[in-house]
């Protein structure tokens, strides 16, 4: 039984040190060995140097850390149920929004595509019946009827000592 006992006193130890081993190697990656050598020698040399205000330091660092760190814990837990509740009630209105948003656009895209529909099939009539109209203008500014036996007819003509935008009607 003393040879059971050896075992798991060892194999007790040797995690032990692998724990220790593990642990000095998350110390040296936070803060590293000549930093924190610093800072044993600092307290060492405090400790020599002035006892009591070290001591005074220690009891109160001591007795403070726990409440210190339940408010941290507290507020840090705090701050991540605000943010979290605030996206749940921003992602909850933008959600009813997007509601409101997708018939609208929906509803202006039907709309804005019937006056394109309505504004496209006007200029290809008009175009259409403009190439069958008997009339034309020519560069003088005068507006011209043709008929189908090829005779022309001034129908509009600027005078010269009217204003330009004024014309009259030949019959």
């Amino acid at each position: 039984m003393a040879a059971n006992d050896s075992s798991t006193s060892s194999k007790a130890k040797a995690t032990a040190s692998d724990l220790l081993v593990y642990g000095q190697k998350q110390v040296d990656r936070v803060v590293s060995p000549p930093t924190r050598q610093k800072a044993y020698d600092y307290v060492r040399g405090l400790a020599v140097e002035r006892p009591v205000l070290l001591s005074f330091v220690l009891f109160q660092l001591t007795l403070s850390l726990a409440p210190l760190l339940f408010f941290a814990s507290f507020v840090t837990t705090t701050l991540a149920v605000s943010l979290i509740s605030a996206l749940m009630f921003s992602l909850f209105w933008i959600g009813i929004a997007t509601l409101v948003l997708v018939p609208t656009l929906f509803l202006t895209f039907s709309v804005a595509l019937l006056f394109w529909a309505w504004a496209a099939a006007t200029f290809f009539a008009g175009r259409w019946v403009y190439a069958r109209l008997p009339f034309g203008i020519e560069e003088d500014g005068k507006v011209v009827a043709s008929f189908p036996n090829g005779d022309r007819k001034v129908i509009f003509e600027k005078k010269p000592d009217i204003k330009a935008g004024v014309a009259e009607v030949k019959e």
